[in-house]
């Protein structure tokens, strides 16, 4: 490991990545124990470079290094000022999840006037060294061994026993933890899910929704200081705290919202709410209990999903940014075609000849997959029904789209003007 100083290691950076003009991908990785490794990928070429900075007057933050390092990068790949500003909120909520995190970067176009994407991947390992600045030792998840740990045997908070009673949290949280666990499966089988799995992991706590309260939840964390004030108390602070606020900003816990009581719903959903525990807004991921349970592993491929969903979401009430929402479906595409194999991406193959052939979005696209394709895509999640069969059809056809678009770019905007 090559041992530099901060001023030549961001001179490095910067004259690296424009002498290398094939770059297609570009990764900036913090290593166990402070280190940096830097990888440059081209065409049969990969170039991974590993780096230990250390100053004459004192160690150097990686943390505050690698993000640096990014805003440094900017005008050389090019990189647009949302995505160098969504960088350093990226790496943090990693590093907050107690992961190693690595920005990474891919080019759209040959043409130097088109920006690259970004995105921020995760790894298993310690990120805090002595080195860190004060600012980012701070960044520091509590070691929980389990967020949805709680003992819901004991005397629930006054707030939370106004809305239910020990039996029901029982029961939510074993709901909360059998969905956790398809998302565990999905994690431990898949590269893509890793850093989407350790947000989860490490932020999802259990939350309890307020009957007749639309958006309001109680959060029950491990470890929550006592408070004995009613729920109608706890609310109404809430109410006025939050009256006024121009900008809101949700709370770093990702509330699970089971609900025990079996309906129609099969898949899981994300949306915003507001946390009486704590009287900020907080992200939710709804948990239904189908009467028809969808397969384990759909099941853990769209709590992924949702979990991804509320990882690019920080503010309340933001407008829609059509490239973040192409991401979210790229990560969800990245996931079938790693574990659902030639049954998956030979439903992608059909849909996007049939899109080729019509030269425009398809008017009934659940006609193109004959038998045998149905077929080997229902094999990749066992024995499922025709709904669920019809739900991953479309994700193969959105994935299609995307293909045929020809980038993730393209797919943004389709999406936009979709919904308009």
């Amino acid at each position: 490991m090559e041992q530099i100083s901060r001023r030549r290691f961001l001179d490095e950076m910067v004259a690296v990545t424009r002498e290398r003009r094939a770059t297609t991908h570009l990764y900036v990785m913090l290593r166990d124990g402070g280190g940096i490794g830097v990888q440059w990928e081209q065409p049969g070429l990969d170039d991974l470079r590993e780096f230990r900075v250390v100053d004459p007057d004192g160690p150097v933050c990686p943390h505050c290094l690698i993000i640096e390092t990014v805003v440094a990068l900017a005008p050389v790949l090019p990189l647009d000022m949302l995505r160098t500003a969504r960088a350093k909120v990226q790496y943090e909520r990693i590093l907050r999840a107690g992961m190693l995190p690595a920005p990474a970067f891919a080019r759209q176009s040959t043409s130097p006037e088109v920006t690259w994407l970004a995105d921020c991947h995760g790894a298993t390992g310690d990120p805090h060294t002595d080195a860190d600045c004060a600012e980012h030792a701070a960044v520091v998840t509590p070691m929980v061994t389990d967020p949805l740990d709680v003992d819901s045997g004991t005397v629930l908070p006054r707030a939370l026993g106004e809305l239910t009673d020990a039996t029901d949290v029982r029961k939510r949280l074993q709901l909360a933890r059998d969905w956790r666990d398809t998302a565990a499966e999905v994690a431990r089988r898949s590269r893509w899910a890793e850093t989407t799995w350790g947000f989860l992991r490490s932020s999802g706590v259990l939350g309890v929704p307020a009957a007749g309260v639309p958006g309001v939840v109680y959060a029950l964390a491990p470890g929550a200081p006592a408070d004995d004030r009613p729920f109608a108390e706890r609310y109404a602070t809430t109410v006025r705290a939050l009256s006024g606020q121009t900008t809101l900003v949700y709370a770093d816990p990702v509330c699970l919202v089971p609900d025990p009581v079996p309906g129609s719903q099969r898949m899981p959903s994300f949306a915003g709410a507001v946390d009486v525990a704590t009287g900020q807004p907080v992200r939710t991921l709804r948990l239904p209990s189908p009467r028809r349970p969808l397969s384990r592993l759909g099941r853990g491929i769209l709590l992924l999903f949702e979990a991804r969903h509320a990882m690019l979401i920080r503010h309340v009430k933001r407008p829609p940014d059509w490239e973040s929402e192409a991401a979210l479906h790229a990560f969800e595409f990245g996931l079938l075609e790693e574990l659902g194999g030639a049954g998956y991406t030979s439903a992608v193959a059909a849909c996007l000849e049939a899109l080729r052939r019509e030269g425009d979005l398809l008017a009934r696209p659940q006609k193109v997959l004959d038998r045998r394709r149905r077929k080997a895509l229902a094999q990749v999640f066992g024995d499922i029904d025709d709904e669920e069969l019809h739900l991953w059809a479309s994700v193969a056809y959105r994935n299609a789209i995307m293909q045929m678009l020809g980038s993730q770019a393209a797919f943004a905007e389709h999406l936009r003007r979709q919904a308009s």
